[in-house]
């Protein structure tokens, strides 16, 4: 299989939301080999192109693929990258995804990367403002029980430490990852992974073989292989995780428990895939629960939440709710913004931590109880961002040095 079928077929999966971790990991890392790449993969996640033929086509109805073809390439795909502003649309494309993926990608991506391939990289395709924010810069760094750090960022694959009977690795598809010695540790080591504010997504695989993922300001710290009672780890901010069950020592097919701790809250789990929330600048720490079962624990108060569930805790209570949005509330890890009647001041609040800036609201703004729906790519620039929000025309967004500003449409300038 040469490159560009395997990334065809990474990006089919994407767009049918078929892609695992690994493949996901492995089309990052193509994505941010060049400029090209990434302006190609932000056309494909934001471009409504043929929906009209798309949607047509999972009705049953024939059309015509020459003339879609000829579309693909009036939008640009196929066709040297332009310095041109581009448009931020948003459509809920992927009720057709598994359609568009059939019509048009499987006869266009490999031919669009070819093309891209032969072309000299252009600037980015949006004509940024002097201060605009740009995504995912990779600031992440790693603390060793010693004290030291690592950049993430500057780091080939291969051997990074050590720690005990413990390998620390980074592997090709750039996953930090543990592997112990048979042999059980003395103590238990720590070690820390920090992805500050305006810092891409991190994906760590535990000794245990436990997956996490951290969104931007956030942080775990972790034993570099875990304790024969419990696998316990600590969190700021928000991270995802994919417990892998284990067997406790003690036998009798007892289940070793994994914990996941931020102050006085715990998530106690065996072997499951959940969200944790913990945001400092959050009104309340929220649990979600795409598989399995967990107990959430806060001091004497506990809840057992079921999937599609979240509990909510709030002061010294838990509330559990049902029937969560769970593509919304995974929407980081899937590398987008995507909001559902979503309050303004938690849109915003998104944007800080992504791109690492400062958001000022002139006048009442906040107390207008403005929500926003729609639907963008992570990694657009923030001026993109901030264009699907003002389509509302509700709201107008100021770029500069100190910051965004936003006020309502119908303050006087």
């Amino acid at each position: 299989m040469n490159e560009y079928t395997e990334i065809n077929n990474l990006i089919l999966r994407h767009l049918k939301q078929e892609i695992t971790p690994e493949e996901t990991a492995t089309l990052n890392a193509w994505v941010e080999e060049s400029e090209q790449n990434r302006q190609f993969f932000n056309r494909i996640n934001n471009t409504p192109a043929l929906m009209a033929e798309v949607k047509a086509l999972s009705e049953g109805k024939k059309i015509d693929l020459d003339a879609a073809w000829a579309r693909v390439k009036a939008v640009g795909w196929g066709q040297p990258i332009s310095d041109g502003p581009a448009k931020v649309i948003t459509i809920k494309w992927w009720q057709y995804a598994v359609a568009m993926a059939v019509l048009l990608m499987a006869t266009t991506v490999t031919y669009v990367l070819q093309q891209a391939n032969k072309t000299t990289p252009k600037p980015a395709v949006v004509q940024t403002t002097p201060h605009d924010a740009v995504p995912k810069t990779n600031k992440a760094y790693l603390t060793l029980e010693n004290g030291k750090t690592i950049v993430l960022d500057s780091l080939q694959s291969g051997l990074l430490a050590t720690q005990g009977t413990t390998k620390v690795m980074r592997e090709q598809d750039g996953v930090i990852s543990y592997s112990s010695s048979k042999a059980a540790e003395q103590k238990l080591i720590y070690n820390t992974i920090t992805v500050p504010r305006g810092s891409d997504v991190v994906y760590l695989q535990l000794s245990d073989g436990s997956k996490v993922w951290l969104n931007a300001a956030s942080s775990i710290r972790y034993p570099v292989a875990f304790s024969e009672e419990e696998r316990k780890v600590e969190v700021t901010g928000e991270a995802y995780f994919e417990v892998t069950p284990s067997n406790s020592p003690k036998g009798g097919g007892l289940k070793q428990r994994f914990i996941v701790s931020k102050g006085n809250m715990n998530v106690t789990v065996l072997g499951t895939r959940f969200n944790v929330n913990s945001y400092e600048n959050e009104e309340n720490i929220k649990v979600t629960l795409l598989e399995g079962s967990v107990k959430v624990q806060h001091e004497r108060v506990e809840r057992i939440i079921k999937p599609g569930e979240q509990a909510v805790v709030d002061g010294a209570k838990i509330n559990v709710v049902s029937d969560v949005d769970l593509e919304q509330v995974m929407a980081w890890k899937d590398g987008k913004f995507l909001f559902d009647n979503t309050d303004l001041a938690a849109i915003m609040r998104q944007i800080e931590r992504w791109y690492n800036v400062e958001v000022n609201y002139q006048g009442d703004v906040l107390k207008q109880g403005i929500t926003l729906t729609g639907e963008i790519s992570r990694y657009n620039n923030a001026s993109q961002v901030l264009e699907l929000l003002e389509a509302t025309r509700l709201l107008d967004f100021t770029i500069d040095s100190k910051g965004i500003t936003v006020k309502s449409t119908d303050v006087q300038q």
